[in-house]
């Protein structure tokens, strides 16, 4: 198992920034991994899911090239008065990663917790063609929330205003976002989307409003599971490990 923290130049940051990456390159030695991403809450950095979880194991029994960038204060954006965290995620990064390691980039995952729920979600709805599967974990669309005074202005700096509610029907609204993802010949939209909170989470009413769309949706793969109590990082990868990857 290669456990890789790799620093690099990201063009789109104009800056340095570090991501780690779970490779089972001993284990799979002839295989071209598929590519899981997986984001933290805001706030955390690239080794969150490493320090919290076993996502170690997960990898190596399943075959998968994990990767894990640092996503700062950014909620997956191209941030309206920082850098351009979305464009790092979506095109850089892949990019870099198919030069270092034997991917499969046909088969992508992403996946994020809280605001890196939001993150993955928001990359996948934005970028269809590039995900086979997308998962947020304890958030829906955050344009469903009232921001916490202290967080006004992390929030808006981020999104151009801390009053998120004013952003809903834009490129910044999960419901929008899905409501215009294109749909396949027959039909149906390629993207498996997954969806699991707790009636708990601080994001519970913005996730319990994008599950309902979600199930009401006659054209979309998905798979939703709400539970009782507040979900931590053993409930959060519980969740992971329930997705059919690898």
């Amino acid at each position: 198992m290669a456990l890789i923290l790799n620093h690099f130049y990201s063009s789109a940051l104009t800056e340095c920034n570090s991501m780690t990456v779970i490779a089972p390159v001993e284990t799979w030695p002839d295989r071209k991994f598929p590519v899981l991403w997986l984001l933290p809450p805001v706030g955390m950095d690239h080794t969150a899911w490493q320090r919290h979880t076993w996502i170690e194991e997960m990898a190596e029994k399943k075959g998968i090239l994990v990767v894990m960038p640092d996503m700062k204060l950014s909620y997956g954006l191209d941030m309206k008065y920082g850098f351009a965290y979305e464009k790092m995620l979506t095109q850089e990064l892949p990019e870099l990663i198919s030069d270092y390691f034997p991917v499969d980039l046909n088969n992508q995952m992403i996946i994020g917790v809280k605001e890196g729920g939001y993150a993955a979600l928001r990359a996948a709805f934005r970028h269809p063609e590039q995900y086979q599967m997308a998962a947020s974990y304890s958030c829906g669309s955050l344009t469903e929330e009232r921001v916490p005074e202290e967080l006004h202005k992390q929030v808006e700096n981020a999104f151009g205003t801390w009053k998120l509610e004013e952003l809903r029907g834009t490129e910044y609204d999960l419901n929008t976002l899905f409501e215009n993802l294109p749909l396949e010949k027959h039909g149906e939209i390629s993207l498996k989307i997954c969806l699991e909170y707790s009636k708990e989470d601080a994001y519970a009413a913005s996730a319990g409003i994008l599950a309902e769309k979600l199930k009401h949706s006659p054209v979309v793969k998905q798979r939703i599971r709400v539970s009782e109590h507040e979900m931590n990082w053993k409930q959060w990868m519980d969740a992971l490990e329930r997705e059919e990857i690898g």
